[in-house]
């Protein structure tokens, strides 16, 4: 039975994950900043919650500890936590620049960092980041969000060998409108969310159990040698020009 930390588990994509893999059988624990959210999923299920800011280095460090001290190893890793608002380059201010980038970006190399050693003693781990598609299209959020994103795919392309070599996959899952309450945020209506759909040549939004199987998959011993590679989940919306 493996052991499976995802990081912004507490609500949306994260947390739909986090079930599907306690519903597996998995170890599976939760780190979230939300507590009430954390408190309220891990008293309905057989799952571990762990609080932390993934913006500070100490918070994220000290929780990989706790995690690990609490089950024993983190065999796969996932990263969802992440904020997004929308905004063209004369709204968005250096404060939400830096919010951002420390949330998606600063938090997943915390979260890397912290984690890794542990895997590279084991000689054994998988790493999934959801990412964005965003980062593809550059729409969909602020400049802010779009730039994180993409960060997140040169973090992972540049970790592919270091990591490699311990047998290791890190591998990104690029979601575009998937229901969630990100998706909420960005179309809070209706009429806006049809907008969007009708953009998606399967004529349907994506749901977080789309991701979750794919995380399933990558997670697996089926996924070994699929290491470095971003998926984009769009139901054919991006190259379709949309």
């Amino acid at each position: 039975m493996d052991n499976v930390l995802i990081i912004g588990g507490a609500a949306g994509i994260g947390h739909q994950i986090a079930l599907d893999f306690a519903e597996k059988g998995c170890c599976t624990a939760v780190a979230d900043i939300d507590q009430s959210a954390l408190t309220d999923m891990t008293q309905q299920n057989q799952i571990h919650g762990f609080k932390a800011d993934v913006s500070s280095w100490e918070s994220v460090s000290e929780m990989i500890e706790q995690v690990i001290d609490k089950i024993g190893s983190i065999d796969t890793l996932v990263f969802s936590a992440g904020i997004t608002k929308k905004g063209k380059l004369e709204e968005t201010n250096w404060a939400l620049w830096q919010k951002t980038m420390a949330v998606n970006l600063h938090g997943l190399f915390f979260s890397i960092k912290a984690a890794a050693p542990h895997m590279i003693g084991r000689k054994k781990g998988k790493i999934v980041i959801i990412g964005s598609g965003s980062a593809i299209t550059g729409s969909g959020g602020g400049i802010q969000y779009y730039a994180s994103k993409g960060g997140a795919f040169g973090l992972m392309r540049s970790l592919v060998k270091e990591l490699g070599e311990h047998q290791i996959n890190i591998n990104v899952i690029a979601p575009r409108v998937i229901e969630s309450q990100m998706l909420d945020s960005l179309y809070p209506t209706d009429e806006l969310k049809q907008t969007v759909r009708n953009k998606i040549p399967i004529g349907r939004l994506g749901r977080p159990s789309d991701i979750s199987e794919l995380v399933q998959y990558l997670s697996s011993a089926q996924a070994d040698y699929i290491h470095g590679q971003i998926f984009l989940l769009d139901g054919g919306r991006t190259y379709q020009g949309n």
